[in-house]
């Protein structure tokens, strides 16, 4: 019986590592961003290092390489970042731990959310580490290739989003079969008028992303570059208040649930040039600042 619970526990720890490195390889830049609240600027270094890792050990707990040695391991590594985390909360203020990368733009969870889950996944190791001590496994070798293969790949997804950040972002323009669909949803939120032009930003409170491009978001309404600059967010009244009373917004900020967001867009934040009753074109992952534009 124990064994089998051993072979869950290590199945569900290793997907879960997994999607978490692979989430966060999607957008890296973000999650260095994110660390970068923790401290100096050397921080985000630990961007693909935390995504190898994770890589590593969602392979190895798949593959069940030792697997009491790897739940051991994990476990470590969870009880690591939460404490990082808890240092974050109450010394930083940090509300948001990224811990999935760019999925986490699309729920909120509060802190004690993230600890309580961490918590648990230590619970569902406990199997894996009482079960008998690691045997020998004549295919330890082709497992261990294949765990540092997974690293190389996720590593090399993140470099690509990393690069990709550091290019100039451009406005392109809106597939026009989503176009439609998007802006019917969006004018259930606000009345555009046809003859105007307006800028609609959509974010998440607790998005490290989304708070570094905010400023630049303000600049549009600042220099008058729209009618309307707008922004829609994800609701969380508790992130709310934080962000409102860091950042002092000047534009104004409608918020809806999580899953109309979701419906909305499947990334955060955007940015959206909306002339008349259609969108034009849109921005994401960083919004530009106007300042660029002027002569």
């Amino acid at each position: 019986m124990l064994r089998y619970l051993s072979w869950i526990s290590t199945t569900l720890l290793g997907l879960m590592f997994l999607v978490s490195a692979f989430a966060k390889a999607w957008d890296a830049e973000a999650f260095a961003d994110m660390l970068l609240q923790y401290g100096p600027a050397w921080f985000s270094i630990g961007a693909p290092i935390i995504i190898a890792i994770e890589a590593v050990l969602g392979t190895a707990l798949l593959l069940r390489v030792k697997p009491r040695r790897s739940a051991l391991a994990a476990d470590l590594f969870l009880l690591t970042v939460s404490a990082i985390f808890a240092y974050g909360v109450l010394a930083k203020g940090i509300q948001d731990c990224g811990c999935f990368g760019a999925l986490s733009r699309l729920y909120t969870a509060k802190p004690w959310m993230t600890f309580v889950r961490n918590a648990l996944f230590g619970l569902v190791s406990l199997p894996a580490i009482l079960d008998a001590p690691d045997g020998k496994d004549k295919y330890l070798n082709s497992k261990t290739v294949a765990a540092m293969g997974v690293a190389v790949i996720a590593c090399f997804i993140c470099g690509l989003s990393m690069r990709a950040s550091f290019e100039l972002p451009k406005w392109k323009a809106v597939k026009t079969e989503n176009r439609t669909k998007t802006m019917e949803k969006l004018q259930a939120l606000y009345p555009f008028e046809g003859d105007s032009v307006y800028i609609v930003y959509l974010f998440s409170f607790s998005c490290a992303h989304c708070q570094n491009s905010f400023a630049n978001v303000q600049q549009y309404q600042q220099f008058k570059a729209a009618d309307k600059v707008l922004g829609i967010a994800i609701e969380d009244e508790e992130a709310q208040a934080r962000f409102e009373r860091i950042y002092q917004p000047e534009i104004e900020i409608r918020t809806i649930p999580q899953n109309e967001m979701a419906s909305i867009t499947g990334q955060l934040p955007v940015c959206l040039l909306i002339r008349g009753d259609s969108i034009r074109h849109v921005e994401t992952g960083f919004v530009t600042s106007p300042g660029i534009f002027l002569k």
